[in-house]
Formats: C-alpha cells, structure tokens, sequence
C-alpha cells in the first residue's frame, strides 16, 4: 500500500509539472498569435490584387524603444506582393508585443 501512494504522489507531481510547462508555452506563443491576427485582419479588409493571388511571403516585425512595431524584412519572390504588403499594414494600430522577440510572419493569399 505504501509503494501504491509514493506512485500516486510521484505521477501527481509529474502531471502538475507537465500541465505548467504547457502553460507557459502558451503564454509566449500568444503575442504572435495576437499580431498574426491582427496583421490578417488588416489585410481581409484590401481588395486583392490578381498579380499577388497565390504568392507567399515572410514577414518580420519588432517593437522599437518608442513602443512601435518596425518592419524588418519581407522575403517574397513576388515584388507585387512585397509593395501590397508595406502598403497593408498600418503598423501604428498595432498592439504592444514583446521588445525581446522579433515577429515571423508567414503570409499566403489564396487564390
């Protein structure tokens, strides 16, 4: 009976252990969550040129000293899309993330 509670005290502490790392996992990955959904919701609402359908870019952003978000770098192969996107995304309207992150964001339009 002893060794049944130390297995049940040792399997309860390990799925405490498992449930908090879960957790802050979440935690970390909830600012680029939030500014990927913001970013699509900003560009839901442009027309979408034909010349950009079916292109994929990466966009990188971070929080500069003033608090707002800096675009670091578009990789594209398509140039439409690299313009539609600087153009798209008002990054003043922007919620505060992390200073210590830099933000990638992968970007498809769908046809």
């Amino acid at each position: 009976m002893k060794k049944v509670k130390i297995i049940l005290i040792a399997m309860l502490a390990f799925g405490i252990g498992t449930v908090t790392a879960h957790d802050k996992e979440s935690k970390e990955d909830k600012g680029t969550k939030w500014i990927t959904a913001q970013i699509y919701d900003m560009l839901a609402d442009e027309d979408i040129p034909v010349q950009i359908r079916g292109a994929k870019a990466e966009i990188k952003i971070a929080v500069a000293e003033d608090g707002m978000y800096r675009l670091l770098s578009i990789k594209s192969s398509n140039s439409h899309l690299k313009e539609f996107l600087k153009n798209g995304i008002d990054f003043k309207n922007l919620e505060p993330g992390n200073r210590d992150l830099v933000y990638v964001i992968p970007i498809e339009i769908v046809d």
